[in-house]
């Protein structure tokens, strides 16, 4: 459920890196020697996890950019004492992070640590968010130190998933946000979560966001992707 951020092009522009967009695929041995650095003493769910992936991102300025994500990305999952935190990783420079308390009645979003990279540039927006109040488990307020993003949690109907031979019974949830701020715009993400632990067995990502730059005006940030977990059995 993260806000996607659109980065400051107007330094790319004064810069001079404007036409040297280039993305490169995240490594699975990437993620694993992060998880192996930061997780010497994994728990039962803990560890590096692929995706089936289809999708991209875009930006629609200076003539525009596109990065199509590569067909496997990764996930990687450590359990923390309300739920689980995911990781995932599509290119150098392109993250995601989601804490989801999954103890609760749907999987409450805790933090968004949201990364991009456009024309050699980074941005990363950090955002917390308050646990629901009590009667009102289905809305989300998540707040960084430029934007915000409000919205609501609804469950759907569970699901069956075959991974691996595996059938899985999922818990199935749409997160509907608005994003205000520094970035405007809206993102839906489909998850659908093992039952037994919050595993994410797919995901569904929809994303429109913008953000207003020096120079060269809004800038649109585009993004769509969808993840299907390949194995239950982690790397480590």
């Amino acid at each position: 459920m993260a806000a996607a951020i659109v980065v400051a092009l107007g330094a790319a522009w004064a810069g001079g890196l404007l036409f040297a967009d280039s993305a490169r695929p995240a490594s699975v041995e990437a993620a694993l020697n992060l998880f192996r650095a930061s997780d010497p003493r994994p728990q039962t769910l803990d560890g590096v996890y692929t995706y089936a992936t289809r999708g991209q991102e875009s930006l629609d300025v200076l003539g525009g950019t596109r990065h199509p994500y590569p067909a496997t990305t990764t996930i990687t999952v450590v359990e923390v004492p309300c739920g689980v935190r995911l990781r995932w990783d599509a290119l150098a420079g392109r993250s995601t992070t989601w804490t989801l308390c999954t103890r609760a009645p749907g999987p409450n979003l805790r933090a968004i640590d949201e990364v991009h990279s456009f024309f050699g540039r980074h941005d990363r927006t950090l955002y917390v968010c308050t646990p629901p109040a009590t009667g009102n488990t289905d809305r989300f307020d998540c707040r960084s130190k430029h934007d915000v993003q409000t919205g609501r949690e609804i469950g759907a109907a569970p699901a069956r998933f075959d991974v691996g031979g595996q059938r899985l019974q999922a818990l199935h949830y749409r997160t509907t946000g608005r994003v205000s701020g520094a970035d405007r715009g809206t993102e839906t993400t489909e998850w659908w979560l093992d039952s037994q632990g919050g595993l994410p067995l797919e995901l569904v990502v929809s994303n429109r966001t913008s953000r207003l730059e020096p120079l060269i005006g809004r800038a649109h940030y585009r993004e769509d992707v969808t993840l299907r977990l390949v194995s239950t059995t982690p790397l480590r």
